[in-house]
């Protein structure tokens, strides 16, 4: 802690040490907010875990969703002060939903800067506490999140008031009340951060699902090389195991494997894995991006797909006059976050929207803001998303809009060239690229 409180006085960011125990590259610590995700090994007295620290500018949310993703809870933190964050211009919903959507709802919420609240007859730390949880589960409602999925607290990070287990707290506050675990019937109550992530509990791993794990990441470290970086949310990654990575098509093996910092043999469904795969060819290695996903050579529902259905919910105006219909149209290209890929997407057809009076319309022309709709969609660049049904973890998307969310939704289907014909959709009409028709079945054959 002194090499970065030294770190960041030398930078006259003194009050930013601890944020430098995760934001590490010099723009970070020089402008003073998280650009990239950054996952950091930490231990509690019940606990080995990952912080997954995730930019909250809005500048940054790409770089965002594929940490919310990888998420078994959300930590959230929302000022005191908290208009600005929860109005309808500030980015606290943004972060919310996805982490509802591609992550998991349930949600530790910190109310920060207590220690900034002006303290008047009318205004005291608990009033201040209790109108910002208010103001935040009324976002979180709106998501589908039940208030027994939430655990608020008052914190002051910068005076280490309710982060850590045996650390100071606010007098005012008795604690989030939980279900106590150990004593039936009875309740309990939590005062700290760290009391908050030793009441969760364990997620079941998928361990008997075919081995699927979205590369998130990649680093090149000298004296081992290119070390490919991520989750396994599927089945399990093992030392000399054969896997291919699509959608590029290449097959190799696993040469080694490493975990919070050591060699392992084998990493099951819910850890955060660096790995090299068994090659020197530097064509091969550099044809593996960030988006790509890592799946068993044999398996032959692992594909490129070139269309998907989806069902979502649209949260898009688009810029009309006032006589023209608003709404989403088929053609639409918002950027797709699905697993750890982020690409343009198009809305090739539109199958149906459900209104908000329950009334279901088929092949619509426009959807409207806050309809439920299943359409049919092209990715732009060659990519593996799988449906919810299969792999709930890797079906569950968001689009994004300069920055703004848009849609928020699940693949429920993948369609080959000919489903795709038989909706009217074609390839090298939507993409203008046949060329991609061909890398896309040399994919598949592999």
């Amino acid at each position: 802690m002194q090499k970065l409180q030294a770190d960041a006085d030398s930078r006259n960011k003194g009050s930013f040490a601890k944020a430098f125990f995760t934001d590490r590259t010099e723009e970070e610590k020089n402008r003073g907010v998280t650009i990239q995700t950054t996952l950091v090994p930490m231990e509690t007295d019940k606990f080995r875990l990952t912080i997954i620290d995730c930019p909250g500018h809005v500048d940054y949310i790409k770089n965002a969703t594929s940490g919310c993703k990888q998420a078994d809870v959300s930590i959230v933190v929302c000022p005191a002060r908290f208009e600005a964050s929860c109005s309808a211009e500030g980015t606290l919903k943004t972060h919310l939903t996805l982490c509802a959507v591609l992550g998991s709802k349930k949600f530790i919420v910190c109310i920060n800067k207590l220690d900034e609240v002006a303290i008047t007859n009318e205004n005291s730390l608990e009033t201040a506490f209790d109108a910002a949880c208010a103001a935040v589960m009324n976002l979180l409602k709106k998501l589908g999140v039940s208030k027994e999925d939430v655990i608020f607290l008052p914190i002051s990070a910068l005076k280490e008031i309710g982060v850590f287990k045996d650390c100071e707290t606010y007098d005012f506050y008795k604690g989030s009340p939980v279900k106590d675990k150990e004593n039936e019937g009875q309740i309990k109550y939590i005062k700290t951060v760290e009391d908050a992530i030793n009441y969760q509990d364990v997620p079941l791993r998928a361990l008997d699902r075919p081995l699927r794990m979205p590369i998130s990441s990649i680093a090149n470290v000298k004296g081992q090389g290119v070390v490919f970086c991520g989750r396994v949310d599927y089945g399990s990654i093992k030392k000399g195991t054969p896997v291919k990575v699509l959608p590029v098509g290449v097959e190799s093996s696993i040469k080694s494997i490493e975990a919070y910092n050591k060699a392992v043999e084998e990493a099951p469904a819910g850890s955060n894995v660096g790995f090299l795969l068994e090659t020197k060819d530097k064509q091969v290695i550099e044809k593996v991006k960030v988006g790509s996903l890592v799946g068993p050579q044999k398996d032959p529902n692992f594909i490129v797909s070139p269309f998907y259905k989806v069902s979502a919910i649209s949260m898009k105006k688009t810029k009309a006059s006032a006589s023209e219909a608003t709404g989403i149209k088929p053609g639409y290209s918002p950027v797709i976050s699905c697993g750890s890929a982020n690409i343009p997407c198009n809305f090739g057809k539109i199958l149906s929207v459900t209104t908000k009076d329950k009334e279901k319309i088929e092949n619509p022309t426009v959807i409207p803001a806050g309809a439920r709709f299943e359409a049919i969609i092209y990715p732009k660049k060659q990519v593996v998303f799988e449906t919810a049904k299969d792999f709930p973890g890797l079906g569950k998307f968001v689009c994004r809009d300069s920055g703004i969310l848009v849609v928020a939704g699940q693949i429920t289907g993948k369609l080959t060239l000919e489903e795709g014909k038989e909706h009217g959709l074609d390839v090298a009409v939507l993409s203008g690229d046949k060329e991609a028709i061909k890398k896309m079945r040399a994919a598949n054959k592999k």
